[in-house]
């Protein structure tokens, strides 16, 4: 009996040490909305209009934001849960493409990698199968692609969109018959390139508020500072 009480003290005691060590797990941290990358020593001043979600350390993903208060389409006001939330994810790789052929391999369907196959699972702007199974997108289409310059860091910016139809009801958790709605996605590539290290910013969202969550991105975007301890 007594073996068992030490015991049970004893793991009392190590709880918190677990914990702290789970805590400190973790891709970088937040100060004063300024993010600090742990493992890639980058930096970006978050908006107050985004929530975050520092990912685990050794997740290639290494942040997420979603927009508060996003608004809502009109033709989603009487089933607002079927609204894409604007949402951007933050990636770290490796490559040893430039940054336009990083980004041509992501929206070319013919293009094969692992790496690839690893982004897909969040941009959603490139992948048919994050959309609900009442709804039916057509081709992706590149409305825009530009180099850009972050300091001494060369950058590519993309932009594209996917028309879409989708059956609603109530809400997406009702099983009642609904209607039909057409609309668009809005997505945003950036890919901006530090020696083999690649530092790629995916958003998705509805696309009659693109152009403002666009402008709101880039300014996180354009907030980055690579190689700040």
């Amino acid at each position: 009996m007594r073996r068992i009480v030490i015991a049970v003290c004893l793991l009392a005691l190590l709880a918190p040490a677990v914990s702290a060590g789970r805590k400190k797990d973790k891709a970088g941290s937040v100060s004063d909305r300024v993010y600090q990358d742990k493992k890639y020593s980058f930096q970006l001043k978050l908006s107050d209009g985004w929530k975050y979600k520092v990912r685990k350390n050794k997740d290639a993903f290494r942040l997420v934001l979603t927009q508060n208060n996003f608004e809502i389409p009109p033709y989603y006001l009487d089933a607002p849960d079927y609204t894409q939330i604007p949402r951007t994810v933050v990636y770290v790789g490796e490559t040893n493409m430039s940054v336009d052929m990083f980004i041509d391999s992501l929206v070319n369907e013919d293009y094969r990698s692992d790496q690839k196959k690893e982004l897909m699972k969040e941009f959603d702007i490139l992948n048919d199968q994050s959309a609900g199974s009442g709804m039916t997108r057509e081709k992706l289409v590149t409305r825009k692609k530009k180099r850009m310059q972050l300091g001494d860091l060369k950058g590519m910016f993309w932009t594209g969109q996917v028309k879409y139809r989708n059956e609603v009801s109530e809400s997406s958790s009702s099983i009642s018959a609904g209607k039909r709605v057409y609309g668009a996605f809005g997505g945003l590539i950036v890919a901006i390139k530090k020696d083999n290290n690649i530092i790629v910013f995916h958003t998705v969202c509805e696309w009659t508020y693109f152009e403002n969550i666009r402008d709101e991105v880039m300014a996180i975007i354009n907030s980055l500072e690579w190689g700040k301890s």
